[in-house]
């Protein structure tokens, strides 16, 4: 079975615009005054995913929770073709060894997918111990991993211009990073600026989140979540007892499966709700049609006003599958 066997449990969002596998359409059954976007589910063609984990010595059952979900991760990507490389520093810019260097297990620097035994590989790097500093500075480590050492032997290689880049921070602390070398505001500018368009890069965090019960947390990562605020990332609470929802969800986004399609005009809203949605699928080797029910808030899709697009809630279509929106243009004379 396809992906829609597996339920997204947030919005991902993607701020990629209306593009080339966006077509408009005119059924000859549908009246002529409605619209029609047909959108082609098509994954990135290669994405960069960096791991930011903390190593303070309270970490040893989140380092543990992380590699044992690594494969509801991994799984999307082997699932869309995806070509990935998937590397893993500390938060400890104290200890030279680390500050930033990607960690190697197996004689390997990163993962890829030709690497043998991916989560064996993965659950090596990320499970590094709890002997690192008490100062768990995430976003100095990101930073000096990609924009210091991008270049240096040990980095070298894994961050590649064409390829979306994607920042995973764990933590059950908030970032101490200080303003020098970078500000929190310069590294979101940083971040906004590091590829050909803003939506090719994205932070997403497991941390105790604003507001929410985190037993185990040591303070909430109200940095992190701006981060991810900040470049359409995805959020996930550290104290939750399985980590599999988060890293599914997360494991959709990175793998560039969009869940979040934009119309070409904006759409006439009135109490009839005039927007129509339908996935072109395959379910079990069949061709098949799946109809989705719509509104503003609280259905399977959602209409974003601000973005003009429509959100699938619970659901996020396989990769060639076609998106169909049916809707009444707004007369904008």
């Amino acid at each position: 079975m396809s992906i829609l066997a597996f339920l997204l449990a947030c919005q991902g969002y993607d701020l990629t615009p209306l593009d080339d596998h966006t077509r408009t359409a005119y059924p000859p059954e549908v009246d002529e005054v409605l619209r029609t976007d047909v959108t082609v589910q098509i994954p990135k063609p290669a994405v960069d995913v960096l791991f930011v984990i903390d190593n303070s010595c309270s970490m040893d059952a989140e380092q543990a929770a992380l590699a044992q979900n690594f494969p509801v991760f991994s799984s999307y990507f082997a699932l869309s073709g995806v070509d990935y490389h998937i590397g893993v520093v500390s938060t400890d810019m104290d200890d030279p060894n680390q500050s930033g260097r990607l960690r190697r297990a197996r004689g390997l620097r990163w993962i890829d997918p030709d690497t043998p035994d991916p989560s064996g590989v993965f659950s090596d790097m990320a499970r590094m111990g709890t002997g690192g500093s008490a100062d768990e500075t995430g976003r100095e480590a990101a930073w000096t991993a990609l924009e210091v050492l991008g270049d240096a032997p040990r980095n070298e290689g894994f961050e590649r211009e064409d390829a979306e880049l994607h920042i995973i921070f764990i933590s059950d602390e908030d970032d101490a990073s200080e303003t020098s070398p970078i500000s929190r505001a310069e590294f979101r500018e940083w971040m906004w600026n590091r590829k050909e368009t803003r939506d090719m890069v994205k932070a997403h965090a497991v941390v105790w989140p604003s507001g929410q019960s985190c037993p185990d947390g040591f303070s909430e990562g109200v940095s992190y979540e701006w981060y991810a605020a900040r470049t359409g990332g995805i959020v996930g609470n550290i104290c939750d007892t399985s980590w599999a929802p988060f890293m599914d969800a997360l494991g959709l986004v990175t793998a560039g499966l969009k869940s979040e399609f934009f119309l070409s005009e904006l759409p006439e809203i009135d109490p009839d709700w005039t927007i129509d949605v339908s996935v072109k699928t395959e379910v079990d080797g069949r061709d098949v049609t799946l109809r989705f029910d719509s509104c503003l808030a609280g259905c399977e899709v959602e209409y974003l006003p601000g973005r003009n697009s429509v959100v699938f809630t619970d659901f996020t279509p396989s990769p060639l599958d076609e998106v169909v929106i049916t809707y009444d243009p707004r007369d904008t004379r």
